[in-house]
């Protein structure tokens, strides 16, 4: 029985990397933070340590028992650049210099990044881990900033770092509102250009982290993990129809339309707690022609295959 510790457990994926864990006997403790919302956790399972990961240290007392350790703990929104940083950064350094003095039985650890971390790819040229990267937002430059500290400890520690696309499958929010929409007939489009992109749904994700933790390749650390297709959004949309057994109608939204809404949301959120759904931040994103990355590094070192194509995955989720 493994003692695994998974920072982020209450998110979409850290919550389903919980589940699968426990489905294969895994002892789970759980890095959580006062204000997590755990409904999707088994808290009879469960172990759980609520701590917050921006303050260093406060892992040390733990970190002696942990045969692996997964970090999937990080913001996808946020008001300012100093929250990305902060969070998607430098709690990364505070976490694996302590994983470095108190990890002494650790056998891997795994760092989600993100494809963002690297930037958009090209209808012809999908990114791989040859790209150089250049981030275009906040978060895709603090996930970079990430990475660049979970480099710095390659030597004294065992890490793989793994870069999903957009990564979707039940509990997951923000593609929620697609499908949302969708379901009501309609499909959101940006501008008139057609837009591609990689996927992967989240059961296959967590499989592939695992399969990172349990196998060690030797000189290489950076992995792009998608289901291996190329989708356009017609496609995903027209998918969504089959299943949802509804015609769908398109509406192209300028991006100067989106930008507009975008500031209104920004000014809204000003009032709130929270970071807006929709920021100039991801307009910038959404305005891209090509999210797609090239995981065949990953499939032939891992020999791994994804279970879920796009069909079966979007009528799970």
């Amino acid at each position: 029985m493994d003692k695994i510790l998974v920072t982020g457990a209450d998110g979409f994926i850290g919550s389903h990397l919980v589940d699968f864990l426990l489905s294969r006997g895994c002892e789970v403790h759980c890095v959580v933070r006062k204000s997590s919302d755990l409904r999707w956790l088994d808290r009879k399972r469960v172990r759980l340590i609520t701590v917050d990961l921006n303050q260093p240290g406060v892992l040390d007392r733990y970190l002696e028992q942990f045969d692996f350790v997964f970090h999937c703990a990080g913001l996808t929104k946020a008001k300012s650049r100093k929250e990305y940083f902060r969070t998607n950064a430098e709690a990364c350094s505070h976490l694996y210099q302590s994983c470095v003095t108190h990890g002494k039985r650790l056998q891997s650890v795994v760092h989600l990044s993100s494809l963002a971390a690297v930037g958009p790819g090209t209808h012809e040229k999908p990114v791989d881990e040859n790209t150089v990267c250049e981030p275009l937002t906040f978060y895709g430059k603090s996930k970079l900033a990430g990475e660049t500290v979970a480099e710095k400890f390659l030597s004294s520690l065992p890490i793989n770092i793994l870069r999903p696309p957009v990564v979707y499958g039940p509990r997951e929010k923000s593609f929620l509102q697609y499908l949302k929409a969708a379901h009501r007939g309609w499909l959101f489009k940006v501008g008139k250009a057609r837009k591609t992109l990689s996927l992967i749904h989240v059961h296959d994700l967590v499989r592939g982290m695992v399969e990172a933790a349990n196998h060690s390749v030797s000189g290489e650390k950076i992995f792009f993990l998608t289901d291996g297709q190329v989708y356009s959004w017609e496609e995903v949309a027209e998918t969504t129809a089959r299943i949802l057994n509804i015609p769908i109608k398109t509406m192209v939204i300028s991006e100067r339309t989106l930008k507009f809404i975008a500031v209104i949301c920004e000014t809204v959120a000003r009032f709130g707690p929270n970071a807006p759904l929709l920021d100039r931040q991801r307009v910038i994103d959404m305005c891209q022609n090509s999210w797609t990355a090239n995981t065949n590094k990953f499939f032939d070192c891992y020999e791994f295959q994804p279970r879920y194509d796009l069909h079966n995955g979007l009528s799970e989720t």
